[in-house]
């Protein structure tokens, strides 16, 4: 089972902010990939695991263009994935935690690394899914989370466990 990384997602407002894929531009103007979703909530918004699995990595200080960070990983129809959640207030897990219920608080939102110069709300979840762990610099390790969690929720979408 997937579910969403909050109990109430919305993606950030702005077209330019607004999902996965070629959806940003750089100051010149040329085209930038945007890698995930960018998940509005208040700062310390509890953020969940989204399948049962383990802690692949966490990085607890407020260092690099995602600051605070959770890695996890996790299988999907037979498939290992990595749910990747950036700029956190706060890391509650540390890295090889098995996790086994998606009903628990790995973390909170916040404005870590360079959330605070990329919107104008600087406040969100960066959440993106990934075929790598380590995430490299292009895009071909990244996966659209419409693909195992179906429409970006432009007008918010609630998630309660079952």
């Amino acid at each position: 089972m997937i579910r969403y990384p909050l109990e109430y997602n919305q993606i950030l407002n702005g077209l330019r902010w607004n999902t996965f894929g070629w959806t940003r531009t750089y100051k010149d103007g040329r085209p930038r990939f945007h890698k995930g979703w960018d998940l509005q909530q208040p700062k310390g918004t509890p953020v969940y695991p989204v399948s049962t699995g383990k802690v692949f990595s966490v990085q607890r200080h407020d260092v690099g263009k995602y600051g605070k960070t959770i890695n996890f990983r996790f299988e999907h129809n037979g498939t290992v994935y990595y749910a990747f959640y950036g700029h956190l207030s706060e890391v509650w897990v540390s890295a090889g935690d098995i996790i086994d219920t998606t009903n628990v608080h790995i973390g909170a939102v916040g404005d870590t690394g360079n959330a605070k110069g990329i919107a104008k709300d600087a406040v969100h979840l960066h959440f993106e899914f990934r075929s790598d762990a380590y995430g490299g610099n292009g895009t071909s390790d990244r996966v659209d989370p419409v693909k195992l969690l179906g429409d970006p929720p432009y007008d918010g979408i609630f998630y309660i466990e079952d």
